[in-house]
């Protein structure tokens, strides 16, 4: 996977981002507020001034912004609120939710027989598959109760059982929201229980015999263990007759040879893993060796410049549209490298030598030799002196993160002394800082690297623990979804309500498509227009980069109004949640990297921002229209 530049960030950097308050999260969560409390507001006068008229509407509203402060907020009792909680609990219970955890019972055995067992990546397959599918099952779920819920309360005429009570706005919105989150998490815990069994059970394999042995002239030994579940591993042990295979759709084998001369086989390891990968800065080097900030475009990966959403994105900080070069290339058979500076490197963190993952691209400038692939090589060397080791060669594979750990004794350059070097002897500096180097050995081809596709590998954290914080990614966006439905529900029908929760939530997966084309119209590029454009094209059956076949009134009406548009939409899509990101925590989880603490403590920040903004305008509007009617 590769992660964009604000990936890295940690949490106060995201909250508060040193230097430049105007773009940061903090900033963006107090004007997103504050705009959503006014259209709260107007929300409720409109529906006062429909019953009452518009003089009667506005004092309507302002009472409820007086109770909120002065009564409701301060005489809220959270005992209440567990009442509500348990109540709308049993509700949604009645109406068999449950038996979605039997629907993805039966998911998950149609996938043991469906889901391809000849990829090269079968774990990521797997834990890809059951994190989309409990994500689908789990935001359906909660956009049903949440926008059903309040509606038929009112229409069967069952909510005026509480509101003849001492029962306050705030407690009822808070009960409901409350009591749907428990729902959606007494179901999710069955459903990631059955994920990890799933996962663990479909990958778990033996292999039996060992089929073809060779005794190593040097002593040791080398064979291939037999075909099982579409793939053999070949391996080599040392003269004690202990060795692992090689890696083999992301897992590998540990070998031994047993006293009475048979071969055990041992249960697959690394195929479920929670990588801590330490990431450094990146800086390249042109053909020439001159210092670059960026890698060589080779033309099919860069939008055209860097752009952020305009409207309320330029108001309220960093656009969800912002993009960066994917990947940048180094150029071989030339003096181009990508260099990468890395902390923190200690003999505590790395005992045992460097290990080093790559996670690299290829491009080919010309067909060359397609079986063997376009060569590399990794250096260590010094961040400051000119000491480094002889490369290491290796063959880009572009599938597979290619895992290696380089010796802490390598033979290398001192200047222009050749001798052994010790890592932390002679390559680490007093800052604990440890450069390297990434190089293309072959001519006129190309290596494409990123922040993210060269990383040091210093410990491994437990694949379930790292599930777990998956699901907890989806129980915030199930929670933010609860707290979006029943806002709506409070002004809207059932229907209605979902559709317009549903709305926002689609809007938020779309986020990226309308921020492109957004900047598509503002540099005036041809591809294709907004949507107004878009509908002309197909129906005269015009190409997408020509130039739009109409008169220039008609032109300038149609890209005005496909400006309004997608202005509009640009200022929705920016205002709502990001779900993307939030989704796209589960890549790192079917990745294999570790879920860092910094990234859902972002995530948990956002969901507590917006749902304490639904939470604030479904009060007024709750506030400001009469049940009984």
């Amino acid at each position: 996977m590769n992660l964009q530049p604000e990936d890295f960030w940690s949490y106060s950097q995201w909250f508060l981002r040193d230097g430049a308050f105007l773009e940061s999260a903090a900033l963006k969560g107090i004007v997103l507020f504050v705009l959503a409390v006014v259209l709260g507001l107007i929300a409720g006068y409109v529906i006062s001034s429909s019953r009452y008229g518009s003089g009667e509407g506005f004092f309507a509203v302002a009472r409820a912004v007086r109770d909120f402060f002065k009564f409701d907020l301060p005489g809220t009792s959270i005992r209440r609120i567990l009442a509500l909680a348990r109540l709308s609990f049993k509700e949604a219970l009645r109406r068999k939710v449950l038996y979605i955890v039997g629907l993805f019972v039966v998911l998950l055995l149609l996938a043991g027989w469906y889901l391809n067992p000849q990829s090269d990546d079968p774990a990521r397959l797997y834990v890809s598959f059951v994190l989309t599918a409990t994500n689908y099952l789990v935001l359906a779920l909660a956009l049903f109760i949440s926008a059903f819920s309040l509606p038929e309360d009112i229409k069967n005429k069952t909510i005026y059982t509480i509101v003849t009570k001492p029962v306050r706005a705030t407690e009822i919105i808070a009960g409901r929201m409350l009591g749907f989150v428990g729902v959606g998490t007494m179901i999710l815990v069955p459903m990631g229980l059955l994920s990890y069994l799933f996962v663990v059970r479909g990958l778990d394999h033996t292999h039996l015999e060992v089929v073809e042995v060779r005794e190593l002239p040097g002593g040791g030994y080398e064979g291939e263990t037999d075909y099982v579940q579409f793939h053999s591993h070949t391996f080599q042990l040392n003269e004690d007759g202990e060795g692992v295979t090689n890696i083999v759709r992301g897992h590998r084998h540990v070998v031994r040879r047993n006293d009475d001369g048979t071969f055990s086989i041992g249960p697959p390891q690394g195929a479920l893993r929670a990588r801590i990968p330490s990431y450094g800065s990146i800086r390249f080097r042109d053909r020439s060796g001159n210092l670059q900030e960026e890698g060589i475009d080779v033309g099919n990966e860069r939008l055209a410049g860097g752009y952020s959403s305009a409207g309320i994105s330029r108001l309220i900080g960093v656009s969800k549209g912002s993009r960066k070069i994917e990947h940048g290339y180094v150029e071989g058979g030339s003096l181009g490298t990508a260099e990468f500076t890395f902390d923190n490197v200690t003999k505590e963190r790395y005992p045992d030598g460097i290990p080093v993952d790559l996670s690299l691209r290829a491009y080919r400038s010309y067909k060359g030799d397609i079986e063997t692939g376009i060569r590399g090589s990794v250096t260590l060397k010094h961040p400051d002196k000119a000491i480094e080791t002889n490369p290491v060669a290796f063959i880009v594979d572009e599938y597979e993160v290619d895992e290696k750990v380089l010796s802490l004794d390598m033979e290398g350059t001192d200047g222009n002394e050749t001798r052994m070097l010790n890592v932390f002897d002679d390559l680490v500096n007093e800052d604990g800082q440890l450069m390297v180097i990434i190089r293309c050995l072959d001519r006129a081809q190309y290596l494409g690297v990123t922040k993210s596709g060269v990383y040091l590998h210093p410990a491994d954290n437990t694949f379930g623990w790292n599930l777990t914080k998956a699901y907890g990614s989806i129980w915030l966006q199930m929670t933010m979804v609860i707290a979006f439905g029943v806002m709506f529900s409070t002004f809207l029908t059932g229907p209605v309500a979902m559709i317009a929760t549903f709305v926002c939530v689609l809007l938020g997966f779309s986020a990226e498509q309308v921020f492109d084309t957004r900047h598509y119209i503002d540099s005036g590029i041809e591809r294709g227009g907004g949507p107004i454009e878009s509908m002309v094209r197909l129906l005269r059956q015009d190409a997408m980069t020509t130039q739009l076949d109409v008169d220039t009134v008609a032109a300038k009406v149609i890209k005005t109004v496909d400006a309004a548009i997608v202005y509009g939409l640009d200022a929705i899509a920016t205002a709502l949640p990001n779900l993307p990101k939030m989704v796209e925590t589960a890549e790192y989880a079917a990745s294999g990297f570790d879920i860092f603490g910094a990234l859902l403590a972002r995530h948990a920040t956002a969901t507590f921002g917006y749902v304490l903004l639904a939470f604030v305008v479904s009060y007024f509007i709750l506030k400001s229209r009469e049940i009984a009617a």
